[in-house]
């Protein structure tokens, strides 16, 4: 089968290019139909290597007429297949297929997408009594999408941000706004955001001193005189659980500051525009009214972004958050125990393909995750319409 420039390719030959980590010797399943059946049961909501045998067993009928088996695995096999596939290779199958089979759709500001990247530990898969740290990996979505399968895995001696530059390698950075949390905010991932072709919005925090104290200093002095309410602003009020929020976000364009104490050194000459956002919380404590007063900085490169806009976009950053609250909610991603070799990584690869094959289910996108999965678990016939456009087709390579 040949595909042209423009035509999706098929899953199982993506799966066909994963390499099979396996010595030939005694191989009795091709490694694609077992990545395939991996992704049948995550799909039904299991991910450990026990839960994917129990149910390519109950369904083993089924792929018996798929992947003309005449055995089912044991939870040994699909545990090495976790073990040793490349996670790598994995991704990129898995990637390329839900680009080229679905369309990309993005939420745009000003014909820029924004891009979320975030941390996430998997603290199940780590022995706290022998001292060892959760596994992190870094992760990403557009906004207007799932997380994606791009993951990358933190190794022990690394830390987020001395991986944040090969990370930022996997995507086409062009005409793309970049945010995280305070881990972006230095010269070496604003550096690889600039290279690649980006932009950026990220927080300052307390520990960037110079930065912090300055931008502080900026503030004190306009609030102290008549200017501070006329800079580019934007109100958000918010009443919900019995809260009143109240978010004032403003844009402060003259960056010169900056320079004047700082100069051009590290990353301070790229700085264009300084967010400012102001949140009042009002609740009721004991019968007593409580406020609380918060106040966050964001610095960004471009030079066209208004408060509104800057508001948006890191409102909308949290939305990773939310997904990584369904990863391990719902589909149990930080009680997964499995931690020797590639394990958690793989694992994590097939769970976020999940979320984004969700999201392109025309009757169950917009429905809880858990219900997806039971449609899926009862009935894989309902996955196989997912994976294949044309099912006979597919069966006649198997």
């Amino acid at each position: 089968m040949t595909y042209g420039e423009d035509e999706a390719r098929e899953l199982m030959e993506l799966l066909e290019e994963v390499p099979d980590p396996r010595c030939a010797r005694g191989v009795r399943y091709p490694f694609s139909h077992l990545l395939l059946m991996c992704i049948y049961a995550v799909l039904a909501g299991h991910s450990a290597a026990m839960e994917i045998a129990y149910y390519a067993e109950l369904n083993f009928d089924y792929f018996q007429k798929l992947l003309k088996m005449e055995k089912v695995p044991s939870h040994d096999t699909f545990s090495r297949v976790l073990r040793y596939a490349d996670f790598e290779a994995l991704s990129s199958s898995l990637g390329e297929w839900l680009k080229g089979s679905f369309p990309e759709v993005y939420e745009k500001y000003q014909d820029r997408k924004a891009l979320h990247i975030d941390g996430k530990a998997v603290r199940g898969a780590s022995e706290k009594s022998k001292g060892e740290n959760p596994i992190y990996h870094l992760n990403a979505m557009y906004e207007g999408g799932a997380v994606g399968v791009e993951i990358k895995r933190v190794g022990e001696k690394e830390n987020e941000i001395s991986c944040l530059p090969d990370y930022l390698k996997q995507f086409d950075l062009r005409g793309t706004i970049v945010t995280m949390d305070a881990m972006g905010c230095n010269q070496t991932v604003i550096k690889a955001i600039r290279k690649g072709g980006g932009n950026y919005v990220l927080p300052v925090k307390e520990n960037q001193k110079n930065l912090w104290g300055t931008i502080h200093g900026e503030i004190e002095k306009l609030e102290k005189g008549k200017t501070w309410d006329r800079p580019d602003r934007t109100e958000l009020l918010q009443k919900k659980h019995g809260r009143i929020e109240k978010v004032v976000f403003r844009m402060l364009s003259d960056t010169s500051f900056i320079y004047e104490k700082l100069g051009l050194k590290s990353f301070y000459g790229t700085i264009a525009r300084i967010g400012v956002m102001d949140k009042t919380t009002e609740t009721k404590k004991d019968g007593e009214e409580v406020k609380t007063k918060s106040r966050s900085i964001f610095i960004t490169d471009l030079e066209d972004i208004t408060a509104e806009m800057m508001q948006k976009i890191r409102a909308a950053h949290w939305n990773i958050e939310m997904q990584h609250w369904v990863l391990d909610i719902q589909l149990k991603e930080d009680q997964q125990t499995a931690r020797k070799d590639d394990a958690v990584t793989n694992g994590s690869i097939l769970r976020r393909f999940c979320m984004a094959l969700k999201k392109q289910d025309p009757e169950l996108s917009a429905k809880p995750m858990k219900r997806f999965l039971m449609a899926n678990e009862h009935d894989p016939n309902r996955i196989e319409k997912l994976l294949f456009k044309n099912v006979a087709q597919e069966e006649a390579r198997f």
